[in-house]
């Protein structure tokens, strides 16, 4: 493994791993904070193989990011271009497992697929903008000395 991509997977995984987690953790726990524990618990039975697999999907899907970030990078395209580029494959990753996984529960729906759809597209433009933006500018940094 070349030191450019060690470089990348550091970064991807130094601040991506904890915001990542971090937000699959409140989205989990947050009615729990509100003082709705049941509620939490309904999530969890409901969407607990889908949330492992989107954790997992997440876990992967950072390495993959990384690669690609450097790789964009060392072509020259502009830190916007790579920001997309990273958060899109990311967010394809995880909300492709979630929605595969939800769908093919024995209440699924393929209505979990159109949800995973939407999320992948919120999701890609909010985090192109902002830890998406904020990773890839520290992979630039780092593979650019």
């Amino acid at each position: 493994m070349d030191i450019e991509l060690r470089r990348s997977l550091f970064y991807s995984y130094l601040i991506g791993l904890p915001i990542g987690l971090g937000w699959i953790a409140a989205a989990i726990f947050a009615p729990l904070l509100l003082g709705e524990g049941l509620f939490t618990m309904v999530v969890l039975v409901s969407f607990g193989k889908a949330i492992i697999g989107l954790s997992i999907a997440f876990l992967i899907s950072l390495w993959i990011g990384a690669l690609i970030a450097k790789n964009s990078i060392k072509k020259g395209e502009r830190l916007i271009v790579t920001s997309f580029k990273y958060s899109a494959i990311i967010n394809l990753i995880i909300w492709t497992v979630f929605g595969l996984i939800m769908s093919l529960q024995p209440e699924g729906e393929w209505m979990w697929g159109k949800i995973a759809i939407v999320a992948f597209v919120i999701c890609t433009v909010l985090t192109a903008i902002s830890i998406g933006l904020l990773i890839s500018h520290k992979i630039r940094i780092a593979i650019t000395k």
